[in-house]
């Protein structure tokens, strides 16, 4: 089982407990994914890093953006400035058909969201979930350790 928390967050990733194995968390709350859902998380920081990396050379001195991105079931967002930025997401599980649908909405500051960013990258996430790639994406964006 791996935990890591910080100021505004928390991370625990436990195989045994299924399907809802990963528990994510902010300031005064939590939830529960499916492994799956916590790839989902993961690979959309990763992109909307990458996003961020490629737009902030063509941003003026204190401009704030927002970028988004959408998969099947996941709406993510990140706002704020190429320094300081928050994340905040919504999952919809009724997207996919689920038998018990849930949504569930969360987000984080922008202290919380850079460490939840590089705990994202470097945990193992159950049923083969770890992506390298993107952990080395999200590290060298961050330049931080879980």
């Amino acid at each position: 089982m791996d935990i890591c928390s910080g100021e505004g967050w928390r991370l625990r990733v436990d195989p045994r407990r299924q399907p809802f194995s990963v528990l994510i968390g902010g300031r005064d709350w939590a939830a529960e994914l499916t492994a799956r859902e916590a790839g989902q998380v993961r690979t959309a920081v990763a992109t909307l890093l990458r996003q961020l990396e490629a737009t902030a050379p063509l941003l003026m001195p204190d401009e704030t953006l927002e970028l988004e991105h959408a998969s099947e079931g996941l709406w993510m967002q990140l706002s704020g400035t190429p320094d300081e930025w928050a994340l905040r997401f919504l999952i919809d599980d009724t997207a996919r058909g689920a038998e018990r649908a849930r949504g569930l909405e969360g987000g984080w500051d922008c202290t919380a969201s850079q460490a939840l960013a590089a705990a994202l990258a470097s945990v193992q996430l159950p049923d083969g979930h770890d992506e390298s790639r993107m952990r080395r994406n999200v590290e060298a964006a961050l330049d931080q350790d879980c």
